[in-house]
C-alpha cells in the first residue's frame, strides 16, 4: 500500500510538473498600441476620409528582445493600408518590414502575418501605418499622455505622425502628446 501511495504522488509530482512547465513555454502575445482606447476620460475623434494621407505610429523599445508576427490596424474604414516596421537606432530611420493588410470591416480589427522579425532589447523601432482615416483620441483640455509608457515588454516612447501624400512609407519624425492616433499594432512575442 505505501508503494502504490508513493508511485501516486510521485505521478501527480511529475504532472505538475510538466504542467507548469508547458504553461512556461506557451508564447505570449502582446499587442500593446491598442491599450490607448482603454484610457479613462478620452475623447475620440473618427476621421473616416482625411483631405490628406498621413503616416503615423509609434516608437518602441521592447524590453526583452523578442519577435514580431503579425501587424495590425483598427481603422474607421475598410481597404487596403500599408503597414511599416522601421529600424530607428541609426542617423536615419531603415525600413524592415512593410505590408498591406485589408481591413475588410469598419471599426474591427484586421491582423496579417508577416515573416517574423527578430528585435533586440533596449533598440528602438518603430510601427506606422499609411492612411486618410483613423481615430484621433485626446484628453480633456489638451492634458498631455503621458510617454514612455511600459505595457507588458514593450516601452512606448512616442506617438509620431505626418502628412504623406506619396504612397511611399516614410517614418514621420514629428511627435504629438496631446492627441494620438492608436490605429496600428503589433503582434510581439518576447523571447
Amino acid at each position: 500500500m505505501q508503494s502504490r501511495t508513493l508511485s501516486l504522488i510521485g505521478l501527480l509530482a511529475l504532472s505538475t510538473l510538466f504542467f507548469f512547465c508547458k504553461k512556461d513555454a506557451d508564447p505570449v502575445e502582446e499587442s500593446p498600441f491598442f491599450d490607448f482606447f482603454n484610457d479613462n476620460l478620452i475623447t475620440i475623434d473618427t476621421v473616416e476620409q482625411s483631405a490628406d494621407s498621413w503616416e503615423y505610429g509609434f516608437v518602441f523599445t521592447p524590453l526583452k528582445s523578442g519577435r514580431i508576427t503579425q501587424f495590425g490596424v483598427k481603422l474607421p474604414a475598410t481597404g487596403e493600408f500599408t503597414v511599416s516596421l522601421w529600424a530607428l537606432s541609426g542617423p536615419t530611420p531603415v525600413l524592415l518590414r512593410s505590408k498591406n493588410i485589408s481591413a475588410s470591416a469598419l471599426h474591427e480589427s484586421a491582423v496579417g502575418e508577416v515573416p517574423e522579425v527578430a528585435l533586440e532589447a533596449n533598440v528602438k523601432y518603430g510601427i506606422t501605418v499609411l492612411s486618410n482615416a483613423f481615430y484621433r483620441i485626446t484628453k480633456p483640455g489638451n492634458a498631455t499622455f503621458s510617454f514612455p509608457r511600459t505595457i507588458g515588454n514593450l516601452r512606448i516612447e512616442s506617438f509620431n505622425e505626418a502628412i504623406n501624400n506619396s504612397s511611399q512609407a516614410t517614418f514621420p519624425a514629428s511627435t504629438n502628446d496631446t492627441r494620438v492616433a492608436p490605429c496600428v499594432n503589433v503582434i510581439f512575442i518576447a523571447d
